[in-house]
């Protein structure tokens, strides 16, 4: 075997003539690349709202260093990015932009040590490819414009590794304490450069050794007083269900080729760049000549961290493509010798390296406009909620954990309450808060977040559908956003008796008040009777208000008891009370209003006593805002 870690070895030196101007400017390669990397790091950085992860960054900047640790401990990470980001955010602000910028300027460093890694292993041109690949990993960029510690784990743990190839005990050691106190994840590059020391034990001296095993005992003591916390943290890590091998691997390559974005394309770039790789270990393998002991270092920092994720994967389920981000510099230097390699003509490595970054081009075009990829919009939501939100409103998060990414963006008056108050559920607790609400307040703005995993029993669900009167209703990502009017006050019902010709009868109505105003709920209540039994198709309700030229100028549409209880579930004789709020729009000029209700499925309309397809409740009155909008409660 050749010398481990050398600097410019022979995948440059073979064609001195064709690659002599890698060797000349390699500080003018690396600046190129990494304003390349900055470019698309910082592009459209804070286009997106923060998500809950980010928010759970962001309120660590409420904490003293102190309190961060404490916190921390409480967490599942480590304090360390968490510390980073609160000295950043003191010069650099607490904007979007500010936080994210730390992510993107970690990301460029990864790209610019990738580089002096891979042109000390592979040389001056298959490092420029490897940086020039990680400098347009859409995988890479996503995480380097999010506020989180995946990017800044990855840097320092590649500055670990090049101080291990300069032999810079001292830098290994600093580098390599930061990286646990940032990520755990981290320590699989660690252990990488570890294994490959043990490996290549014959390339060292006494002193070396003993250098080298006293800068791996300054970072185990200055880790072993936060790792009783890091024990205690993994037995509450979260389980579930395992992830099979043909998933994991789809998934993995997916990332590589095209990030959080997905596609045939995505899949097959990702796996071009693992071919690469494994084709330039292929060929460094047979040719003996080549230095093999620095083809094992960019393997063992590839696949230790990837071995590491998809164990994860394989045990808990545990498995997220951004834990990949660690692997993904070693894969791309492997990727970058391969083309090297593979070309047998000069010409031949840029349409390589073309074709390796086609995938990437659609990735970052999917992850900066595809909206189906856009994190959570809580700043989206908190806005919308400031729009149309009254005196006398209150906000409910569901799950409460979601209370640090909202409060990032909502500093209004309306109070916040956190639904339900302990985990798990206190069926009892929550529905005696729930009643304490509707005496409190006129309207709930309802956050929903993971709500199947807070309330697991559909204990809020169903009370809201039985009491409330739900009046919109909005996607942001995977949150949701409901205006639900909470009338205190009892309402008288209307006989009706109208029978559908689906089975169904409208027996009665009850209305809140017929006199209203803009930005007002109108709170309405159809008592149905089922008169022959389950229903073949499930069919909606609607309810609308029409302007004196029959124009709907509100509505609200659902399944009865806010999609609870579909007809196909109703039983002969049973008689449903099903809620429905109409937002009366903010600009609805004052007038005198129809109201209508009826039910469809598709394009069918069920019919009234064989008459209409419509029922109509009276005339509700819009009054004048003057000067500002009230309530209806």
């Amino acid at each position: 075997m050749a010398t481990a870690v050398v600097g410019d070895t022979q995948s440059d030196t073979q064609r001195p003539a064709a690659r002599s101007s890698f060797k000349a400017f390699p500080l003018l390669i690396v600046a190129a690349i990494a304003v390349v990397a900055a470019a698309l790091r910082f592009y459209r950085i804070d286009a997106q709202s923060l998500w809950y992860d980010e928010g759970i960054s962001a309120h660590q900047l409420t904490r003293s260093f102190p309190e961060i640790v404490r916190a921390a401990a409480m967490d599942t990470h480590p304090p360390g990015y968490y510390w980073t980001l609160k000295a950043w955010a003191e010069v650099f602000g607490a904007s979007e932009l500010g936080l994210r910028s730390l992510s993107a300027v970690w990301g460029v460093a990864m790209v610019a040590l990738t580089f002096l890694i891979a042109r000390r292993l592979f040389g001056t041109l298959a490092a420029s490819l490897a940086a020039l690949l990680l400098a347009v990993a859409p995988l890479a960029v996503y995480y380097s414009q999010e506020v989180r510690m995946y990017a800044q784990v990855t840097a320092l743990g590649l500055l670990a590794v090049y101080a291990y190839t300069r032999r810079a005990d001292w830098l290994y050691a600093l580098a390599g304490i930061a990286t646990l106190y940032s990520q755990y994840l981290g320590i699989a590059l660690l252990a990488a450069v570890n294994l490959h020391a043990l490996i290549t034990w014959r390339s060292r001296t006494r002193r070396e050794w003993i250098s080298w095993l006293l800068a791996n005992a300054v970072i185990a003591l200055a880790f072993l007083p936060w790792l009783p916390t890091f024990v205690e943290q993994q037995s509450h890590a979260l389980n579930t269900s395992p992830r099979t091998a043909i998933g994991l691997a789809l998934a993995t390559l997916t990332a590589y080729g095209g990030g959080v974005a997905s596609s045939q394309l995505l899949l097959s770039g990702g796996a071009l760049l693992v071919l690469l790789a494994l084709g330039g270990i292929l060929i460094t393998l047979v040719a003996r000549d080549r230095p093999q002991d620095n083809l094992l270092l960019a393997a063992l920092i590839w696949l230790l961290p990837m071995a590491l994720v998809i164990g994860l994967g394989f045990r808990s389920g545990l498995f997220e493509i951004r834990y990949l981000v660690v692997g993904l510099p070693g894969l791309l230097m492997l990727a970058g010798l391969g083309i090297v390699l593979v070309a047998h003509w000069p010409a031949l490595a840029p349409v390589l390296l073309a074709i390796a970054i086609v995938p990437a081009y659609f990735g970052l075009s999917a992850q900066y406009f595809d909206p189906s990829l856009a994190r959570d919009d809580y700043r989206g939501m908190v806005a919308a909620i400031e729009r149309d939100a009254q005196p006398g409103d209150a906000i409910v998060l569901v799950a409460p954990n979601q209370t640090e990414i909202f409060n990032y963006y909502y500093h209004g008056n309306l109070p916040t309450i956190g639904l339900p108050a302990e985990r798990p559920i206190d069926a009892n607790d929550t529905l005696q808060r729930l009643d304490a609400m509707r005496s409190q307040y006129g309207r709930i703005w309802l956050v929903l977040w993971a709500a199947a995993d807070a309330d697991p029993k559909g204990v809020i669900a169903d009370w809201l559908a039985t009491n409330g009167f739900q009046a919109t209703h909005q996607w942001y990502g995977s949150v949701q956003l409901e205006l639900v009017g909470l009338p205190s006050a009892a309402i008288t019902t209307e006989k009706v008796d109208a029978a559908l010709d689906n089975g169904i009868v409208l027996d009665a109505y009850r209305i809140g008040s017929r006199t209203l105003r803009p930005g007002d709920t109108l709170d309405l209540q159809l008592v149905w009777r089922d008169a022959n039994g389950p229903t073949a198709a499930r069919w909606k309700v609607f309810t609308h208000l029409l302007d004196a030229k029959s124009v709907v100028v509100a509505q609200r549409d659902a399944e009865p008891s806010d999609n609870l209880r579909p007809t196909t579930g109703w039983q002969r004789g049973e008689q449903i009370e099903d809620n429905y709020g109409i937002a009366i729009p903010q600009d609805l000029p004052a007038g005198s209003y129809t109201l209508e209700v009826g039910m469809y499925v598709g394009d069918t309309r069920s019919m009234f006593d064989g008459k209409t397809d419509h029922l109509v409740l009276g005339q509700v009155e819009v009054t004048p805002a003057e000067g500002g909008v009230s309530r209806s409660h």
